[in-house]
């Protein structure tokens, strides 16, 4: 009888094991998709296929506290090269969607500095005011003029564009209308930015006014159900019960985002088929 209890834990103990490695597997093959996710993007344009490859820059990281119990640190992705070119670089900042620190999006900053950007971000986890957007570009102006630094005059403080994702999205808007420096930004890009039917409910610098908008400005969701929901126009209510859900960036918000934009500006809007649009990380559904 012992002799077959031990054997039923020996193989109940090996079953385990096997199931344990099957979920390491599982977990590594994601992480090495999500860091090279864009060797296992489609793409059908020669555009998206060019730029969605990695560039050809190496890339280097660098952080700095912010001395901010909010913004906690400012997360730079650059190109590795800068450290030793007197040459000046444009810069994209990032704004975090709700709950999201500068970590979750790393494989898209590095991206972005593979192809010869300054990209910069914050662990700011709620970032709708644009506020710690304008904090990073006051960052970003100080930084520029340290001579001791790596970044001393190497910063091209003439070409900076800000993108941002879900709540970042938000951010990105108010951080144009509303900042102090918005003036600086040039360009302007918003994944899944929160519709203003959620906006309204929640308020508390929710709120967002596209018409003031006079740079660049390309808009993206998805048709995945965290972006789109099933509510067909702004004045459905959330309702569960009907299958009513007012997805993060229906497709009413983001033509009511899109026709809120000047004409007289290049603005863009797109979706992403079937997936809930985010940045290349994994499981971007904050709203």
């Amino acid at each position: 009888m012992k002799k077959v209890v031990k054997l039923l834990l020996k193989i109940i103990l090996i079953i385990v094991a096997l199931i344990m490695l099957v979920m390491f597997a599982f977990i590594k093959i994601a992480e090495h998709r999500e860091a090279n996710y864009y060797n296992y993007t489609q793409t059908a344009g020669e555009i998206e296929m060019k730029y969605t490859a990695f560039g050809d820059k190496n890339v280097s990281y660098m952080e700095f506290n912010a001395y901010d119990d909010v913004i906690g640190k400012y997360a730079m992705w650059y190109p590795r090269e800068l450290e030793n070119m007197g040459e000046k670089y444009p810069v994209v900042i990032f704004a975090n969607g709700t709950g999201s620190t500068s970590a979750t999006y790393k494989p898209f900053m590095e991206h972005l500095a593979s192809w010869g950007f300054i990209a910069i971000g914050n662990d700011d986890k709620n970032t709708r005011s644009g506020a710690s957007a304008e904090s990073t570009l006051q960052f970003l102006i100080q930084v520029n003029e340290d001579p001791d630094g790596i970044f001393y005059h190497k910063i091209d403080l003439d070409n900076i564009g800000i993108g941002g994702h879900s709540q970042g999205g938000v951010a990105a808007f108010n951080m144009v209308t509303n900042q102090e420096h918005g003036f600086m930004i040039k360009a302007l890009y918003a994944a899944s930015a929160t519709s203003s039917y959620h906006t309204g409910v929640m308020a508390d610098q929710w709120e967002y006014n596209l018409t003031e908008i006079t740079i660049p400005t390309f808009l993206t969701s998805g048709t995945g159900y965290w972006d789109a929901g099933t509510a067909m126009t702004k004045d459905q209510v959330n309702d569960e019960e009907s299958n009513v859900v007012q997805g993060i960036c229906p497709l009413w918000s983001l033509q009511e985002n899109y026709t809120s934009l000047s004409d007289a500006i290049d603005k863009v809007m797109a979706r992403k088929k079937i997936q809930t649009m985010g940045i290349p990380t994994s499981n971007l559904t904050a709203i």
